[in-house]
């Protein structure tokens, strides 16, 4: 009989804390604490919305962020900050935890409906699934890279040309010297995924409370 002592001590080599080590860590690329149910693609959370009329986008990022583009079913409820990039910021204006889960809560009072979040690149998204999740919904994902996403690197550590178009994001330089800002190099929804985006505020999306601004994001693009 043919043995194969080698396969063999692969598998009892693969012990419970090997599972449990850092290397092998679920969880949002911040590494935050998750109490949410997971992390997931673009890509997944576009196929969940179009099969699954249920199922909720909430975009959390800043109302300039939103009104600069977004997925077409998402609705805003802005967290941590509603305008600005920063308490440093003249403009910046802040969404408490407590404001946040109460517009969430005001729109899907079922505990049970299923919700995705999604910021600009996976930090604030986990934040506020968090915030969900402890408030009892009990189905709350996070997109894992965000709506714009980071630089896709190769194994080096080195940003690719994500898309094909020779152009590639924070590297190729434009005619006056600046990094070039590509989109399409970003691993995010709106990156090389090729994932519908609209920068159309549908008032049915967004809380009225703010309306006014939009119309001063709209304006100054």
């Amino acid at each position: 009989m043919v043995t194969r002592p080698l396969v063999v001590g692969a598998v009892l080599a693969l012990t419970p804390a090997m599972l449990c080590s850092p290397a092998a860590a679920e969880g949002n690329r911040y590494k935050y604490p998750r109490d949410y149910v997971a992390d997931i693609s673009p890509v997944v959370a576009e196929r969940e919305l179009t099969n699954n009329p249920a199922v909720v986008l909430i975009d959390v990022r800043s109302v300039e962020e939103y009104v600069d583009g977004h997925a077409p079913r998402a609705d805003h409820i802005p967290y941590p900050r509603v305008t600005g990039n920063g308490k440093d910021d003249p403009a910046y204006q802040a969404m408490s935890s407590e404001d946040f889960l109460a517009a969430v809560s005001e729109r899907y009072p079922d505990r049970a409906t299923p919700i995705i979040t999604m910021c600009q690149s996976g930090g604030r998204s986990a934040l506020a699934a968090n915030i969900l999740a402890k408030a009892g919904y009990t189905n709350v994902r996070s997109v894992f890279t965000g709506y714009a996403g980071l630089p896709l690197k190769d194994v080096d550590g080195q940003p690719v040309d994500a898309n094909g178009n020779g152009v590639i994001h924070g590297v190729t330089r434009d005619a006056t010297g600046q990094p070039a800002v590509d989109v399409g190099d970003l691993d995010g929804w709106a990156g090389f995924h090729g994932l519908p985006t609209t920068r159309e505020v549908d008032p049915n999306r967004v809380l009225a409370r703010f309306s006014a601004l939009y119309r001063q994001a709209a304006a100054g693009k």
